[in-house]
C-alpha cells in the first residue's frame, strides 16, 4: 500500500493510503512544520489539493507505545546532552540529546531546554516507528528501533527506507538484526561509536545486555597525531571529549590539531607515559576510551 501527502489550500498536510487519511499536520504557513510532515513520512509522493476539495476525515491514530527504560537508558547514553552547539561530524549542527531542528553555530540552551527538546523529539520517532513497523514487535525490539530511527532519521534515506524495516515487515526478523551493523558509516568509513552504537541497539532489540558494548574496541585502532593534511574522525573526537574530561583545555571538533597534540602530550607526561603526542592503543587505554 503506497502512501502519498496531499497539501490542502489551508495549508494542511495529509497523508494518505488507499484513498484514507491517516494523519494530518497543520503547517499553518510554517516551514518548519512542513519540513518536519516530509522528514516524518512514508510517503513517496504528495499533490496539491485542488482549492474547492473538502478535506478527508482522518482515522484513529495508534501512538501508544513508548520506549522502555532500558531503550532510554541507551539513548541518552549514545546521545549524550550538550547545552552549546556542535557538529556532529557530518556536517549537522546539533545541540542537547541529538537535537538538530533549527540548530546553528554558537547556540547556547538550558538544561530544562534540552530535556523539552528530547521529550518532543521522542515523541515524533516513537509514533514514527510506531506507523512504520507493520509486524508485532515486544517492548525491546520497539525500543531498539526508536533509538535507531533517532540516530540515524525517519526518512527514505533513513530508517524508513531502509532494509531493515523491510526485511522486518516481511518477518524476516534475523536479517533485520543483521542489518544493524550495517549503519555504522559517516561519508563511507566506518566510526568506532556508530560501531558501538549499531551493537547496543542489536543487543537491545535481542533482549540482550547493550551495556558492554559502551566499550566495545574494534580489533585494529588507528594511532592518532598529527599529520599533513589533520587527521579527523569520530575516534578523534572520542580522544578529545576523554582529555576534555581528564581536564585538559581542549576544543572538541573531530579534528587533531595541535592544540589535541599539546594536550596527547601533557597527558602522557602526568601518567608516566611515552611523550611523543602520539595517542595509540596504549595512551587511548590510559584515557579510557
Amino acid at each position: 500500500m503506497e502512501r502519498s501527502l496531499e497539501i490542502f489550500s489551508d495549508g494542511r498536510v495529509y497523508e494518505m493510503e488507499d484513498d484514507q487519511a491517516i494523519k494530518v499536520t497543520e503547517t499553518q504557513g510554517q516551514v518548519e512544520a512542513l519540513i518536519d510532515v516530509l522528514q516524518f513520512t512514508l510517503a513517496a509522493t504528495f499533490t496539491v489539493a485542488p482549492s474547492d476539495k473538502q478535506p478527508p476525515d482522518v482515522a484513529e491514530r495508534r501512538g501508544s507505545l513508548h520506549i522502555n527504560q532500558e531503550g532510554f537508558k541507551l539513548l541518552t547514553t549514545f546521545e549524550g546532552c550538550e547545552l552549546t552547539a556542535y557538529d556532529d561530524g557530518a556536517g549537522v549542527w546539533t545541540i542537547g540529546y541529538g537535537h538538530t531542528k533549527s540548530v546553528r553555530k554558537g547556540m547556547t540552551i538550558t538544561q530544562a531546554q534540552a530535556e523539552e527538546f528530547f521529550r518532543d523529539d521522542l515523541e515524533k520517532f516513537e509514533s514514527f516507528v510506531e506507523d512504520a513497523v507493520n509486524v508485532s514487535v515486544n517492548d525491546n525490539q520497539f525500543s531498539a528501533l526508536v533509538c535507531f530511527c533517532f540516530n540515524v532519521g525517519p526518512s527514505q534515506k533513513g530508517f524508513g527506507g531502509s532494509t531493515l524495516l523491510r526485511l522486518l515487515n516481511q518477518g524476516d526478523f534475523q536479517g533485520a538484526v543483521n542489518q544493524f551493523p550495517i549503519w555504522n558509516k559517516v561519508k563511507g568509513k566506518p566510526w568506532l561509536g556508530l560501531t558501538r552504537r549499531r551493537l547496543a541497539e542489536q543487543a537491545l532489540f535481542l533482549g540482550n545486555d547493550w551495556k558492554p558494548f559502551l566499550n566495545y574496541q574494534e580489533d585494529s585502532v588507528r594511532t592518532l597525531k598529527l599529520t599533513d593534511p589533520l587527521m579527523k574522525g569520530e575516534d578523534v573526537r572520542e580522544l578529545q571529549e576523554a582529555l576534555k574530561k581528564a581536564g585538559f583545555d581542549v576544543k572538541v571538533d573531530s579534528v587533531f590539531g595541535e592544540d589535541t597534540a599539546k594536550a596527547v602530550k601533557q597527558f602522557q607526561k602526568q601518567n608516566g607515559l611515552t611523550v611523543d603526542g602520539k595517542a595509540g592503543t596504549g595512551t587511548q587505554k590510559a584515557l579510557g576510551m
